[in-house]
């Protein structure tokens, strides 16, 4: 009896664009119906890696799945500050539910820290 086999893993990255691994100061801002709440709740965290499409952030607090934000990312190395929002898109502990990792798509950013991600991200592979 031949026993079956499953669907195969896909053998390729599933991500539309380039990311470039590093680490950069995030700031979090939580957004209620689009909007900051009067009780601001600021996280801090660190990127891990980056796209013109999102960002993967490593931070203390989870932060629940298609939870709406606020976002400003410091590029350290070019001095420069971006400001998007983004929805969370996936998050899972990673140290003893004390250090959470967590992916961002990006969902509302100007058309000019786009190409400065862009920029950023492919000149970052050269």
């Amino acid at each position: 009896m031949r026993k079956k086999k499953g669907p195969a893993w896909p053998t390729r990255e599933r991500r539309q664009e380039s990311r470039v691994n590093e680490e950069d100061k995030v700031v979090i801002e939580l957004l209620t119906n689009g909007q900051t709440p009067e009780d601001k709740s600021i996280i801090n965290a660190l990127s891990k890696d980056i796209s013109p499409g999102g960002v993967r952030i490593m931070t203390n607090t989870l932060l629940p799945v298609n939870t709406l934000l606020k976002i400003e990312i410091v590029l350290s190395n070019r001095r420069r500050r971006l400001h998007t929002m983004g929805v969370v898109r996936w998050a899972r502990s990673v140290y003893e539910e004390e250090l959470y990792e967590m992916g961002i798509q990006f969902s509302r950013i100007s058309p000019e820290d786009k190409m400065l991600l862009l920029e950023h991200t492919y000149r970052k592979r050269e």
